[in-house]
């Protein structure tokens, strides 16, 4: 028995460090260092936002949802660093397949300021290989995915430091 409480610890470590909320994984992972999928989506007022509209900036792409607990902790953290950075980076987050009323009242209770796109039909979503959430793609301003991290990590924010520093450097 006394063996066990330590594996459990462990086991349980390890689930809260690699937080994540699945949807049906699916095969194959983005290719780093091949163009980002461009996309057409709305933001919260109606206004059609492109990837393309900023290139020659570092882009964070983050993939989630209002249910999905360890984007809530996330996000704050995204945002932190798109004040960081407000030149050099714009943080696109991306809802999946919510509607609009749900999100925006999400966002106004959050405060939340930086962009957030609706995804309603999950298209761009399955153009990122977005089935595990939260998921944030970082684009270099080449328009070239630099890296993805999927799910919350407590190093989330210095991990995502150094891809910035790494992306807005090519």
């Amino acid at each position: 028995m006394k063996r066990r409480v330590p594996f459990l610890l462990l086991f349980v470590l390890v689930l809260i460090v690699n937080t994540h909320c699945g949807r049906n994984r699916a095969e194959g992972e983005l290719a780093i260092g091949s163009s980002a999928p461009d996309f057409r989506l709305s933001d919260l007022r109606g206004q059609e936002v492109t990837l393309a509209q900023y290139q020659g900036k570092v882009v964070i792409l983050d993939f989630w949802a209002t249910w999905c607990g360890p984007c809530r902790m996330s996000m704050p953290l995204l945002e932190k660093l798109q004040k960081e950075n407000p030149s050099q980076l714009k943080l696109l987050a991306i809802n999946l397949e919510e509607p609009l009323d749900l999100v925006r009242d999400y966002i106004s209770r959050q405060n939340f300021q930086s962009t957030v796109l609706l995804d309603s039909e999950g298209k761009v979503g399955r153009a990122y290989q977005s089935e595990s959430i939260p998921m944030q793609v970082v684009i270099d301003k080449k328009g070239l995915i630099s890296s993805v991290h999927i799910g919350f990590s407590p190093r989330l924010a210095e991990q995502l430091r150094g891809e910035i520093a790494k992306a807005g450097s090519n």
